[in-house]
């Protein structure tokens, strides 16, 4: 599926959605004009279930078209083999940033380790 010239549109959504997620104690960053790439920081440091998580708290995210050409964002998921292309789950309407950024939020988080720990 190619992503139609939006980028205009595409990208302050995509830095909102970073936004947001940096606002629940992540760490994201835009890559290219359609991705937003959320890490839990926990499996950085010293925490050992971090540390015993890692590399799974990170999530690839991404705003594109379905086949209907709404925009939403899509969850990336690696492939089943090293050579398969990654794969896509609709998140959610672009326009709900929030509710995105909270269910990333749920599937990064670590119980019993408050997100501010992880910065």
């Amino acid at each position: 599926m190619e992503i139609p010239p939006q980028g205009e549109m595409i990208g302050p959504l995509v830095r909102g959605l970073a936004a947001a997620l940096a606002g629940r104690g992540l760490a994201a960053e835009t890559v290219g004009s359609h991705m937003v790439w959320a890490v839990n920081r926990a499996a950085d440091g010293d925490d050992p279930v971090g540390a015993a998580m890692s590399p799974g708290l990170r999530q690839a995210v991404m705003c594109r078209p379905d086949e209907d050409g709404r925009l939403l964002w899509w969850w990336v998921w690696s492939g089943p083999t090293r050579d398969a292309p990654s794969e896509y789950e609709p998140l959610g309407p672009v326009t709900d940033v929030d509710t995105a950024a909270d269910r990333i939020a749920a599937v990064l988080r670590l119980d019993g380790v408050a997100p501010e720990a992880t910065k």
